[in-house]
């Protein structure tokens, strides 16, 4: 029995991180070669912060925010118009939106259920969504933003194309968010729980 959990262990493993590198791969080769011809209403969603969304929940804060700094190093090399923009806003926004949407770490989940105080959380799909959604807000607050700085009139038409960049992000979240968390976690039926009741400490 211990071997067959460990080999079950051994797989998820290496699904888990075979699935974020190429997700990591796929997703900026995506952004840059296919994303540009998607442009309904001459708005294109951004995939980087789709793949951003779904690493941020499944694998948590610090594996979101080294893939948040790759993407923001790539895009920086590829679109320099605004110095360091890229560069900085990318691993930033997924670090501040890692502290509310990603899983908690297994010492905090431990720690809730051996005291009874665990907190409701809203499920792995929704965290993932408004992940998205936020940093693809933040972005484009940012990017206004350094239209207006840079002397540039900000119009309505950039507040719609801003608002129709996060709606868009936010379909093709949906679109991506389930086969892509299948792919990274296999099927629920190969998922280890833990069925051993929790040690609760009471005040005497």
């Amino acid at each position: 029995m211990q071997r067959i959990y460990a080999r079950q262990y051994q797989t998820g493993f290496v699904r888990r991180y075979l699935s974020l590198a190429l997700m990591t791969v796929f997703g900026y080769l995506f952004e840059v070669c296919v994303i540009p011809y998607i442009h309904p209403f001459g708005v294109s969603p951004n995939l980087l912060y789709v793949i951003i969304g779904i690493v941020t929940v499944a694998y948590g804060k610090l594996r979101a925010f080294w893939v948040g700094l790759l993407y923001g190093l790539l895009m920086e090399v590829m679109l320099p118009s605004v110095t360091f923009l890229n560069l900085a806003i990318y691993p930033v926004t997924t670090l501040f939106c890692s502290f509310a949407f990603a899983d908690k770490p297994l010492k905090t989940l431990e720690y809730e259920r051996a005291t009874n105080k665990k907190k409701k959380e809203l499920p792995a799909w929704e965290r993932t969504l408004l992940c998205t959604l936020l940093n693809t807000f933040v972005y484009e607050v940012v990017n206004l933003t350094y239209i207006y700085i840079g002397g540039n009139a900000v119009t309505w038409m950039h507040f719609l194309k801003g608002l129709g960049e996060v709606v868009f992000t936010g379909i093709l979240c949906l679109i991506l968010l389930f086969p892509l968390r299948r792919l990274i976690l296999g099927r629920s039926t190969n998922v280890l729980v833990l069925k051993s009741a929790p040690a609760v400490f009471r005040k005497n």
